[in-house]
């Protein structure tokens, strides 16, 4: 219950990003930990893809208070009426510069733990981040970004920072139009 306060009152403090909905999400390969290489959007086209972007370390940290949630109501669907969701969903850790030497050990950390149930939902970037940076408007290195794309591979939904249930309820709205 405390974990569930504290998000709720750090996610007062998170920034919203909407100045890009509408526009097509700018192509991102990766590789997951089941080792499948994919990319978004054009492998994700035909069904609304849930994506979240951490460019840090710190931002890493604040997109896995998204995984608990997002895992329950969209992989696992444990909610009473989350079965009438049908979304990919990819947490994407991006590696760049010198940090892309620790992308292999972190890889392969993540491989060792039994969260194996997350394998096909964590997709690794290596490369360049001044591309999502400027189209995305991913201005704050410290947080993560939080996209929901349409069918179509366009931004349906976009947010950065903690998880809340106010962003969750958003996402919502626009997956049950």
């Amino acid at each position: 219950m405390k974990a569930i306060l504290l998000t709720f009152a750090v996610g007062c403090f998170a920034f919203a990003v909407h100045a890009q909905t509408g526009s097509e999400f700018p192509e991102l390969t990766g590789e997951t930990l089941s080792e499948e290489v994919l990319t978004i959007p054009t492998d994700t086209r035909g069904k609304y893809t849930l994506v979240g972007l951490a460019s840090s370390e710190k931002a890493e940290e604040f997109l896995r208070g998204w995984y608990e949630p997002v895992y329950n109501k969209f992989i696992a669907k444990t909610g009473m009426f989350d079965d009438m969701f049908d979304v990919n969903v990819f947490f994407v850790p991006m590696f760049s510069g010198s940090k892309k030497i620790g992308k292999g050990k972190v890889m392969k950390s993540m491989k060792e733990s039994k969260n194996t149930e997350l394998f096909d939902h964590v997709l690794f970037y290596e490369g360049q981040l001044k591309t999502y940076q400027e189209a995305l408007r991913m201005s704050k290195t410290d947080l993560p970004y939080i996209f929901l794309l349409d069918p179509d591979g366009n931004i349906a939904y976009s947010t950065s920072g903690y998880f809340n249930e106010r962003k969750m309820d958003a996402i919502d709205d626009i997956l049950i139009q």
